[in-house]
């Protein structure tokens, strides 16, 4: 498992710890755990390192484990080389938290323990065993401490073969069904539950697993998730699920959006009739401003639903959707960038695949974002003008401000197109202006 070292063959890993069981006496015993639908009693040992071996699926690191394989190789946790991978996964997981975990480990060790099956795969515990391999492996930096304790992990040995079923539940209830879970990649949970659906469980049993009050939650990280991959797809990111990261807020939102507008729910009212394919378009855009990681209060503005009959986004009016619709896309169907294996191929290792793919969304955000940001901001004062038209002092004077903004300096003021539109506004202006006298002169 240490990274300087070879991983122990499975054989002598299970000949190893039998022994350990069989002949070394337990540093705790009676630690209760639920396990294979009951609640039994087991005692830990000290385990050397190099007689386990991570568990590169763990709800830590799956998202970037399954980046990595399909843009690479499967990850094997006994190869040398995969073993660095997984151990860099670990430790960007976390860093700040690892920075204190490990300095807890070689000043009073091991404060909790751990879950290994028979063959020595890591159930429980991949972080904290991945932080002694990095301390048992440079020792020449605590030379100042005792660290000899940092050569074992202390762990509850399953005296049985463990399937993966009763891994992946194991793996839930000890790892996100607890405090440590605030610590996880946010989209690890939707996976889980697909993980643990997939295998047999009910929707109950996987709330019960993950610390859910319902299985409605379920359901909903399950129909969250269903948007994550359909995201993913649209930009060719098939199961590449790193690619998702800091955006989970406006999957949450989007998928309630979503839900309302295809349902026709009373929640969702609109001024006109969209039909599945102007939603497919409502998603396509979100998700544009998704990649581009676009602040979520002001993401909102597209397509949040409401009971009102005054349009509580751009999706909610017909015309300002159709204008948004058509700038959006008039913007970013223009756009060219490299594809996946372009940037793929500039990676000098396999630890930089991710910072390749994360490359290409930045560099197609700095194509788009000027354009994008101007056009929600664009739609968002009509929004806001239709959402106030009860209210024509305030239009008006929000009118008249914008007018004394400009700058006459500006070389841009003094244009056709500029012109063409002051005479709009002068037509618009006297036309109200006319109605307006008209109405007071009737109530003289």
């Amino acid at each position: 498992m240490p990274t300087k070292t070879q991983a122990l063959s499975e054989d002598l890993r299970i000949k190893t710890l039998n022994a350990i069981k069989t002949n070394d006496s337990p540093i705790m015993t009676g630690v209760k755990l639920f396990y294979k639908g009951q609640e039994r009693k087991f005692d830990v040992y000290q385990i050397p390192l190099e007689s386990l071996v991570y568990n590169p699926y763990n709800g830590r690191i799956g998202t970037k484990v399954k980046t990595f394989e399909v843009t690479s190789h499967k990850l094997n946790p006994e190869n040398e080389e995969d073993i660095s991978i997984i151990e860099q996964f670990l430790w960007d997981s976390s860093s700040e938290r690892n920075k204190k975990t490990l300095k807890s480990l070689v000043k009073i060790g091991q404060q909790e323990y751990g879950i290994v099956t028979k063959n020595g795969y890591i159930i429980d515990g991949n972080r904290r065993a991945s932080l002694l391999n990095k301390i048992n492996n440079n020792k020449g930096d605590y030379k100042n401490y005792d660290v000899r304790h940092c050569k074992y992990f202390n762990a509850i040995i399953l005296d049985d073969n463990v399937g993966q079923k009763e891994i992946l539940q194991l793996e839930t209830m000890y790892q996100m069904g607890r405090e440590e879970k605030l610590d996880y990649n946010a989209t690890e949970k939707y996976l889980k539950c697909q993980q643990l659906k997939e295998v047999g469980y009910s929707l109950d049993d996987i709330a019960d697993m993950m610390g859910e009050s319902n299985s409605k939650n379920i359901q909903k990280y399950l129909d969250i998730l269903s948007l994550m991959d359909q995201y993913l797809d649209y930009y060719g990111y098939n199961n590449m699920y790193a690619m998702l990261d800091k955006r989970e807020g406006q999957f949450v939102d989007l998928n309630n959006y979503e839900k309302a507008y295809r349902n026709r729910s009373g929640n969702a009212k609109t001024n006109w009739n969209p039909q599945d394919d102007d939603i497919s378009e409502m998603l396509e855009i979100s998700f544009d401003y998704i990649r581009a990681q676009y602040e979520g209060k002001e993401f909102r503005n597209i397509a949040k639903n409401g009971k009102s009959s005054v349009p509580q986004s751009f999706f909610a009016s017909k015309k300002l959707w159709e204008e948004f619709r058509d700038k959006h896309f008039e913007t970013v169907e223009t756009i060219e960038e490299d594809t996946i294996e372009d940037f793929l191929s500039r990676a000098d290792s396999n630890d930089e695949i991710i910072d390749s793919l994360t490359e290409r969304d930045e560099e197609w955000t700095k194509k788009v974002i000027d354009s994008i940001k101007q056009n929600l901001k664009h739609s968002k004062s009509k929004l806001d003008n239709i959402q106030e038209a009860d209210k024509p002092l305030t239009l008006l004077d929000r009118a008249k401000n914008a007018l004394l903004e400009i700058d006459e300096n500006q070389d841009s003021l003094y244009s056709e197109s500029v012109l063409s539109t002051i005479k709009e506004i002068n037509s618009l202006a006297y036309d109200l202006s006319k109605t307006v006298k008209k109405h007071l002169n009737k109530m003289v």
